[in-house]
């Protein structure tokens, strides 16, 4: 009744607790409106994000609808899944539809967010299927009592903030820093037969190389580099390697509508480079990350502009789902007033301006070239040779609706969850 409340008065955080104080004690107030404003954030993640409850950093870090939804598929239907390091539930509510869940975070406010969680939205308790949830330090659970009443599987997903020294919350790029720290996960292995970890997508590399026949997804959704899982014994059978390579990363493009599309490592010659073709392939974030543009670019036949710069060239266009691509209609060093004139030759607006590599503002680019026609265009910049290239490119696939108005430095986007 008082959220109900919260939200039919004008969305202004002091005059809502204001209002509100007639109602409930203050600590209550902000409460439902600290959860309003959590709530509304969600809806980016969950589809339901309106009925469920978060904490601030629980909601940072917690699994969107699309990413736990292709997670919890690669389970085994009916195996017994430890959920250590539950969060608010973004992942224990899809696993709910698998079997068995044994639900475990430190935090109460967190353990109560996710037995709430797993009574709404997709993956709502059904009959027949045991839930439980602990508040408890995971690593001090009975692990092979777990193993010996049925839990097959293990997901951990450990936090990845740790406090500053201002006060604030940082986040942490070493596995080692993750509380538990991320070797953990090794101690899960001895006791259950599959174990997948969940970790940011900047992590470094050499945190991820102490887990022997590992394999490593990147995953990617509507443009973001959302993740990294470590897959780990039969966790990890689903992603077949055809040789021994020294990285075991995987890039896995997700997109509402379409199977699940993987790019598995193989052994190819070294990226060559070549002039300015026909067409501009951007590759995706999970791409970059998982050191793949050797792969795609063997796949679809293009090479490097600028060795090291993630723009690939071609003069044959391949439809792929690991890359944005683009029909170069022009391209020119950069010069603000020789792209003004292209633009008005050609009729054009821009849709997006991206860069890689060279020290300018996509929002101030954007907003100092006047459209000059109704055909859009993305303009491209980037480091070659010295200087800044230009490039007036079309959309090859439309469909790529996630690519905002204006794009920032690359390497990937990396979303740090």
């Amino acid at each position: 009744m008082l959220l109900a409340q919260a939200s039919a008065l004008p969305d202004d955080r002091l005059r809502r607790i204001t209002r509100l104080r007639s109602l409930a004690p203050r600590a209550i107030a902000e409460a439902a409106v600290e959860l309003l404003e959590l709530r509304r954030r969600a809806r980016a993640k969950f589809a339901d994000a309106d009925e469920m409850f978060f904490t601030p950093e629980g909601l940072e870090q917690a699994t969107g609808d699309s990413v736990a939804a292709y997670r919890a598929s690669r389970f085994p239907e009916g195996i017994g899944i430890l959920d250590a390091c539950s969060g608010v539930g973004g992942d224990a509510r899809l696993f709910a539809e698998r079997g068995t869940v044994i639900a475990v975070d430190c935090n109460l406010d967190a353990a109560v967010c996710t037995r709430l969680n797993c009574t709404i939205g997709p993956g709502r308790l059904r009959g027949g299927l045991a839930f439980t949830t602990i508040c408890a330090d995971v690593t001090r659970l009975p692990l092979k009592r777990l193993a010996d009443r049925g839990i097959g599987a293990a997901f951990f997903d450990p936090s990845r903030r740790a406090d500053d020294r201002f006060g604030g919350r940082r986040r942490m790029v070493c596995g080692h820093d993750y509380a538990p720290p991320l070797e953990w996960a090794n101690v899960l292995r001895t006791h259950f037969g599959s174990v997948a970890v969940k970790v940011s997508p900047a992590i470094d590399d050499d945190s991820l190389a102490g887990f022997e026949g590992a394999r490593i997804e990147f995953i990617s959704s509507r443009g973001e580099c959302k993740e990294a899982v470590i897959w780990l014994d039969g966790c990890a059978n689903h992603l077949q390697l055809a040789e021994r390579v020294p990285e075991p990363y995987f890039a896995t493009v997700l997109r509402s509508g379409s199977a699940p599309q993987t790019l598995a490592p193989f052994r190819c010659s070294s990226l060559e480079s070549a002039p300015v073709g026909e067409f501009l392939y951007e590759p995706d974030p999970a791409v970059i990350r998982a050191h793949l543009i050797p792969q795609l670019a063997s796949d679809i036949s293009a090479a490097w502009i600028e060795p090291g710069v993630a723009y690939l060239t071609s003069n044959r266009y391949v439809a792929t789902a690991f890359a944005s691509a683009f029909r170069i209609v022009d391209h020119l060093p950069y010069d603000r007033k020789e792209v003004q004139r292209r633009l008005r030759t050609l009729g054009a607006h821009l849709y997006s301006v991206k860069k890689r590599g060279v020290p300018l503002d996509p929002v101030a680019v954007h907003k100092e070239l006047a459209p000059c026609g109704d055909l859009p265009l993305d303009l491209v910049l980037m480091r070659k040779s010295g200087r800044v290239l230009a490039m007036l490119c079309s959309r090859l696939n439309a469909e790529d609706e996630w690519a905002a108005s204006t794009s920032t430095e690359g390497p990937p986007i990396l979303k740090m969850e």
